[in-house]
């Protein structure tokens, strides 16, 4: 018994050897690939640099949304700034409730609109709100956040407050594809809490959520809360998380359900101005129109089309998206629904709008903001 027991602590002792030395191998492995810029994400720990994550949850009819009065930090090599939620998880310092003016601005959008990468007075809205003189409400979130949820949004929060015009930023380089299920059926989205677009008949659409047994919902739960606690350990005080997360995305391009579904999709249907998914197309913009139509009362309706700066390189290279689907179908209901309509990609050259971007998440940077605030100015207001 004795040289069994012996036995099996050398086992064990062997065991943890080995795991430990392997851990930190490939932690060392992972420091080094990190700061050469040879993974996908090569990003540094939190406790070095916050990610400003840790104001978002996904606990909303809506999905990705910020919690309530909240406070969180964003820091990397290019900037260090503060996120800040109001009573009701919108970015903002101020309270959002029925005493607000009548004459409000709503804006809803994703990340851009949020204001990822500048503190709050640098956003669009802050700006809009000083050169107005009027109350601006920021609905704009990031963590990916499509037509469907700003349909949700509006309808369930932000439309209950007083506001007579509206700004609605689209991006079409994520938001044709954010509520698409064909896109995120991927096991490293299966704790994502989010809604999609089902086509009900033609021109039809309904919203739908995974659905769930009762054991798979509970089994599902305290998989995501240890999923997410290791993923937050790793994120904060591990360079292993930028391999992991390389290594992940590398499997999901590689693997035969994405390639059909996001790489052919790529090649066949081209990526932002010019993607040309007519199902995406048509479930994405269903919901912009029911949007924009629940917002009929208001003085004003605006639509804000967003840019990338791969869309400027083929517009340079004569490249035509004017006549694409998505683009021909947003005008149709720009004109149906009594909105107003405001393309960027016809305000800048390529070069203007690198300029405006920040190097470290390709958002708009402080300068990015005024640029497009004061755009909006001349030609709105």
């Amino acid at each position: 018994m004795n040289f069994l027991s012996k036995n099996i602590k050398s086992k064990i002792k062997f065991f943890v050897i080995t795991i430990s030395l392997s851990l930190f191998f490939f932690e060392l492995f992972s420091l080094v690939a990190t700061k050469f810029n040879l993974l996908i994400f090569n990003q540094e720990p939190n406790y070095r640099y916050s990610s400003g994550n840790k104001w978002r949850n996904e606990i909303k009819p809506w999905g990705a949304w910020h919690k309530e009065n909240y406070k969180d930090r964003h820091r990397t090599k290019c900037f260090d700034v503060e996120y800040r939620s109001n009573n009701l998880g919108a970015r903002d310092d101020k309270v959002y409730d029925q005493t607000s003016p009548s004459d409000s601005i709503i804006l809803i959008g994703d990340s851009f609109v949020e204001g990822m990468g500048v503190n709050l007075n640098d956003t669009v809205g802050k700006i809009l709100e000083k050169e107005t003189d009027r109350k601006v409400l920021n609905f704009g979130s990031g963590g990916f956040f499509g037509p469907v949820q700003e349909e949700i949004l509006y309808n369930d929060l932000a439309s209950k407050l007083p506001h007579n015009e509206m700004i609605y930023f689209f991006l079409p380089a994520n938001d044709f594809i954010e509520n698409d299920r064909r896109y995120w059926r991927s096991k490293i989205n299966r704790f994502r809490h989010r809604p999609y677009y089902k086509k009900v008949s033609d021109n039809e659409y309904s919203v739908f959520y995974p659905s769930k047994d009762s054991k798979s919902k509970f089994l599902l739960a305290v998989q995501s809360f240890l999923f997410h606690r290791l993923q937050v350990f790793l994120v904060d005080y591990t360079y292993s998380a930028n391999t992991l997360r390389t290594l992940s995305a590398l499997y999901i391009r590689s693997s035969n359900k994405e390639k059909n579904i996001v790489n052919q999709n790529v090649k066949e249907t081209g990526y932002s101005y010019f993607f040309d998914d007519s199902e995406s197309v048509d479930g994405s913009l269903f919901f912009t129109k029911k949007l924009l139509s629940k917002a009929s009362n208001l003085k004003r309706r605006l639509i804000i089309i967003i840019p990338l700066m791969e869309d400027f390189i083929r517009i340079r290279n004569g490249e035509n998206y004017k006549q694409l689907k998505w683009y021909l179908d947003l005008k149709k209901i720009v004109s149906q629904t009594n909105s107003e309509f405001f393309d960027l990609a016809d305000h800048f050259t390529r070069d203007d709008y690198e300029k405006m971007l920040e190097k470290c998440t390709r958002h708009w940077s402080i300068y990015g903001n005024k640029i497009v605030a004061k755009l909006i100015m001349e030609n709105f207001f």
